[in-house]
């Protein structure tokens, strides 16, 4: 198999802003010719696999993968003996990406980005050693082993993410 692009994770805690962030990065990165992919984390079943859904019932009657085909798009189903790594998921879906930019996944082997947010989480829960690169944070912070970046920028996290990543626009 190819390279595996480069993996970060944006991770915080739920409404600090994740999807957001990952929504800027991706426009500033695509701006760039970066070709990039997204994977988010959820608890939850996907809504296309809800109960009494097409993709539900043909799961339901055996299916292990489901695929819903639209004009535009397609959306893939499949059963899992366990929850998939990022790692898992970029080398069967995504080695055509040039950077994977993952939402979620807190304790994944990958590069993560952690969001601080004023009256939300204040205080860093990763380290270094968890794979943290950066804070990104609109608190004014004491020195960090990590840098420490505007959240309001998208400009100086994308920045900082093809620097680090060695990504060459």
């Amino acid at each position: 198999m190819g390279r595996t692009p480069p993996i970060v994770a944006i991770v915080g805690k739920s409404g600090s802003g994740e999807t957001t962030l990952v929504e800027k990065l991706v426009a500033h990165l695509s701006q760039q010719g970066i070709k990039v992919g997204t994977i988010k984390h959820s608890c939850h079943p996907h809504p296309m696999d809800m109960p009494g859904k097409d993709s539900w019932r043909h799961k339901k009657a055996g299916a292990r993968k489901t695929v819903f085909a639209g004009p535009s798009s397609l959306q893939l189903v499949m059963d899992v003996d366990r929850q998939a790594e990022p790692l898992d998921i970029v080398s069967s879906f995504m080695a055509d990406m040039e950077l994977v930019i993952v939402e979620g996944f807190k304790h994944a082997r990958v590069d993560k980005i952690e969001i601080l947010r004023s009256g939300i989480t204040e205080t860093p829960t990763l380290s270094p050693e968890d794979g943290l690169i950066a804070i990104a944070t609109d608190l004014k912070l004491e020195a960090q082993k990590v840098p420490v970046l505007n959240l309001n920028s998208a400009e100086e996290i994308t920045t900082f993410l093809l620097k680090h990543l060695s990504i060459r626009t």
